[in-house]
């Protein structure tokens, strides 16, 4: 059996640092750089950031203001929409704060292909923001009532 397997590839400061200024830095473009080649030639079928580092690069910013009165309850059941796309791009947005505009990250960010959003979320999440996920066709699962389990999530 062709099994899955979890590659933790990431572009870090000496200190284990994920984000800072050190990534602004001329010098740093050469390892950036490479970092994407790097990934590229995983052949990865899925990445996954969390919240922070994806409303940094790819939601830049955008900030909701849902509706809460007059909707159903949406079960808390994983939604799949794309079961066949050829890449993924998984957010942990354990409460669903991140502000989607399309259901894919595109080849314009960071030489990405059209990667399928799947968000990961708690049973927390409001039901606005499910209502929001499914209107633009992005697909999420739970991994954990309060807090995220990753080896539900896995």
């Amino acid at each position: 059996m062709d099994r899955p397997y979890i590659i933790c590839h990431m572009l870090t400061s000496l200190d284990g640092k994920i984000i800072g200024d050190y990534l602004d830095e001329e010098r740093t473009a050469y390892f950036i750089d490479e970092y994407e080649n790097i990934h590229d030639r995983y052949g990865c079928k899925a990445w996954i950031c969390g919240r922070i580092t994806m409303e940094e690069n790819f939601t830049l910013g955008n900030k909701l203001e849902l509706e809460q009165s007059n909707l159903s309850s949406i079960p808390r059941t994983d939604y799949i929409v794309q079961k066949d796309a050829s890449t993924y791009a998984v957010a942990v947005d354990p409460t669903g704060k991140l502000g989607w505009t399309q259901n894919y990250i595109s080849e314009g960010s960071h030489n990405r292909t059209e990667d399928h959003i799947i968000e990961v979320l708690t049973e927390q999440v409001s039901d606005a923001y499910l209502a929001y996920l499914k209107n633009l066709g992005i697909s999420y699962i739970f991994g954990g009532k309060e807090r995220l389990n990753f080896s539900v999530v896995v």
